[in-house]
């Protein structure tokens, strides 16, 4: 596993590159870091990145302040209300659920963190993010 060292762009969590995830694939664990599969370079790995930060932007902030806690925890209330709703829309079993059904790309979880990375990144957001990552 390699460390990307960039903490000017990705302020409070480390990013790594992994061959241990599925490729053209990532995923962001607040309190531990991102990761993302090494194959992924380019333009793409910047997309991915930037919204991988929307969803550490959801832990430590929410969407519009509603960030999400639980049990008096924010990062166990975003793995719960978040994180495992997110994971669980790309199991086929639960995406069979109304609750989990739908396109990845587009569910409410993706969507949030859509915004969120949007926000943030404004101007350096990559040019074409939202056709890969859409914000409503």
């Amino acid at each position: 596993m390699k460390r990307i060292d960039d903490k000017e762009m990705l302020d409070g969590i480390a990013v790594f590159e992994t061959r241990l995830i599925l490729p053209r694939s990532a995923i962001c664990l607040p309190g531990v870091g991102i990761f993302l599969h090494s194959g992924i370079t380019g333009e793409s790995r910047n997309r991915i990145v930037q919204h991988e930060y929307g969803h550490y932007l959801d832990y430590k902030f929410g969407l519009e302040g509603d960030r999400k806690k639980l049990l008096g925890s924010y990062l166990l209330g975003f793995y719960v209300k978040i994180g495992l709703p997110s994971l669980l829309n790309l199991v086929w079993g639960f995406k069979r659920l109304p609750a989990f059904s739908g396109k990845h790309s587009r569910y409410w979880t993706e969507i949030r963190a859509n915004r969120l990375a949007k926000a943030y990144f404004g101007n350096a957001l990559a040019r074409d993010f939202e056709a890969f990552f859409p914000v409503a």
